[in-house]
């Protein structure tokens, strides 16, 4: 993956620029070693336009990986220095947390001090940028890819309870990884290693607490008000980094919002839509279309076909397990961006629409921690408990104590405001925002909607008003009402109709039943033209049963008469059930083989 990697000790004397070369995944990436000293190295590995800055002073050496959205060049480089003096000392911790709160930016910040040694890394207050670490007391190792710890610490192995999570919801917990001794950096959180003693120290700075929303008391008219402005603000500041600005864009309301946002800014943007016959519906190509047109940007369409092995192996290089292979579709698309302009483009998303602005709570009354995770496992699983139990061999119930003993780690009590900050902690940190870091191996990657302004806000808005689309729909007509005016594909109708508000009415109702709404929503599809002809191919299965019965590392991992069962009844299982399992054999498979069954199969067809 692109981005910063370092380590404070040489070991098995191989060099570190040697080290970096295995993360240079394309040949336009670069690989560089930024920092040499007896302490601690630091490199990059990135294309030529990928976001990297570096000063220094006589004492102080500090790299900023990302992008600082509302401070001038000038403001951010007289910032870092000092900034990076107060991650380099002990008691600082206040002002650093208020900085990051006032900060409008994704970010891994790196620092040295010159004269100690110490060395010192901070991250943004969401964790926009994954990052990983490894310490054992002796070697300390961070990236931003996985797979660098892996290659360079002595790590054992998987983690058993990470592989599991990660079955079980497409993610682990936590700062838990796929692999036993590789650490994920929380969201914001100050790093120090101290050179002389060896000693690491982990501080969190901030994290958000969503029980209590600040602006209860505001009507919905107000509060749609604030964050159109903080929208807009958004959009504005994220616009003119790089040779154009792009928007993904589809016929959700997410999307939307975001070209809406330009628009009203008065942004040059060009809105590019994937089309594909396998995984995108016709209605999300025809109101993208629609919307392009209604708000006079210029709008391309980019035709995608199924994956092959090509890239589905890429996706396994870089995210190491931790994104589903399903996505792999989308990888021509970026080609195609990146073609047609070049790796200098910012392509802005929706990301996070989702998350910040509709309802996040439970949809059936919580009373107390066991149902909520009983809650929390049934509504984000990919596959049950009870599979997940025996294809690892760890027992169910140590599976549901270790995401037991995640929560009781929130600073929430209530179970719904419980159930929000999972949804944004695990969900969005540890599995979304993985996805997102998949775009940035092409070019620069970001979303209005993680705005630190934005989303504080937006998080404080209460429950009661983003109830069935309610904030978002007010949020939206404010923001564009032409915008509004056209389609909601999941529902049919405009998004600023009173059908609208009836529709999401009787989604939040079945949504409280969901045998009822597993019955319905195929109807319901099928009249919003929202299937596709996606299917799971029959070579798909054989390349999983080829990787278990090739790969001896899988067998040490999983049971193996499991996978083959749960292969066997692959039809039972819904697709993406299938491939969560194959983003972990795949995984396993590279890691351990010296050539894996993807990349003899790079012109197969997957689906």
């Amino acid at each position: 993956m692109v981005g910063i990697s370092g380590r404070t000790t040489n070991h098995d004397d191989r060099s570190f620029a040697g080290s970096l070369e295995p993360l240079t995944h394309t040949d336009r990436y670069q690989a560089e070693v930024v920092f040499d000293s007896p302490s601690c190295s630091v490199g990059t590995t990135a294309y030529p336009e990928y976001p990297l800055r570096i000063v220094e002073d006589d004492h102080c050496w500090v790299c900023l990986e990302g992008r600082i959205y509302d401070r001038d060049e000038e403001s951010v480089e007289r910032e870092l220095l000092d900034v990076a003096n107060h991650v380099l000392v002990a008691d600082d911790d206040e002002f650093l947390a208020d900085w990051l709160l006032e900060t409008d930016g994704e970010f891994l910040l790196v620092a040295v001090d010159k004269d100690s040694g110490r060395l010192g890394l901070l991250n943004d207050p969401l964790g926009r940028l994954p990052a990983y670490y490894f310490h054992d007391g002796e070697t300390f190792l961070f990236s931003r890819e996985l797979r660098y710890l892996i290659n360079e610490a002595p790590i054992d192995g998987f983690d058993p309870m990470g592989v599991a999570q990660c079955l079980l919801f497409g993610y682990s917990l936590g700062d838990r990884t796929l692999v036993d001794g590789a650490n994920r950096l929380r969201p914001g959180t100050k790093l120090t290693v101290d050179p002389d003693r060896g000693a690491v120290t982990e501080t969190s700075l901030h994290r958000f607490d969503f029980e209590e929303p600040r602006y209860a008391d505001r009507n919905r008219s107000r509060n749609a008000t604030e964050l159109v402005d903080r929208f807009e603000r958004a959009c504005r500041q994220r616009s003119g980094y790089g040779s154009r600005d792009v928007i993904s864009l589809s016929g959700g309301l997410d999307s939307r919002s975001v070209l809406a946002g330009y628009h009203a800014e008065g942004i040059p943007t060009i809105a590019a839509t994937v089309s594909s016959d396998e995984f995108v519906p016709p209605s999300d190509v025809a109101i993208a279309r629609e919307l392009a047109a209604e708000l006079d940007v210029e709008w391309q369409r980019y035709e995608v076909g199924p994956p092959n092995g090509s890239d589905l192996d890429r996706l396994v290089k870089t995210k190491n397990g931790q994104i589903g292979l399903l996505t792999s579709f989308i990888l021509e698309f970026f080609r195609q961006l990146r073609a047609e302009y070049d790796a200098g483009l910012t392509y802005v998303t929706g990301d996070g629409g989702d998350k910040v602005l509709p309802d996040l709570t439970p949809a059936r009354s919580i009373d107390d921690e066991s149902e909520l995770i009983d809650y929390i496992i049934e509504e984000n699983c990919f596959l049950t408990l009870e599979q997940v139990s025996r294809i690892t061999g760890l027992p169910a119930a140590a599976i549901r104590r270790s995401v037991r003993d995640r929560l009781e780690m929130y600073p929430e009590t209530d179970p719904a405001a419980t159930y929000v900050h999972f949804l944004v902690y695990e969900r969005a940190v540890n599995f979304l925002f993985e996805g997102e870091d998949r775009n940035r191996f092409f070019f620069w990657s970001t979303t209005p909607f993680y705005s630190i302004d934005f989303f504080r806000y937006a998080m404080n808005c209460p429950d009661s008003q983003k109830a069935r689309y309610d904030l978002y729909r007010s949020f939206l007509t404010e923001l564009e009402p032409a915008a509004a005016a056209l389609t909601h594909p999941d529902y049919g109708v405009p998004v600023a109709s009173l059908r609208h508000s009836a529709a999401a009415f009787v989604d939040d109702l079945l949504s409280r039943y969901p045998r009822l709404f597993e019955t319905v929503r195929p109807i319901v599809k099928s009249i919003n033209g929202l299937e596709t002809d996606s299917q799971l191919r029959p070579d798909t299965v054989d390349c999983i049963r080829t990787q278990i019965d090739q790969c001896e590392a899988v067998d040490d991992v999983f049971s193996t008469d499991e996978l083959h069962a749960f292969l066997d009844a692959n039809a039972d299982h819904d697709r993406t059930s299938v491939y969560r399992l194959f983003a972990l054999t795949s995984f396993i498979d590279d890691i351990h083989s010296s050539q894996s069954v993807l990349e003899t199969r790079r012109d197969a067809v997957f689906g």
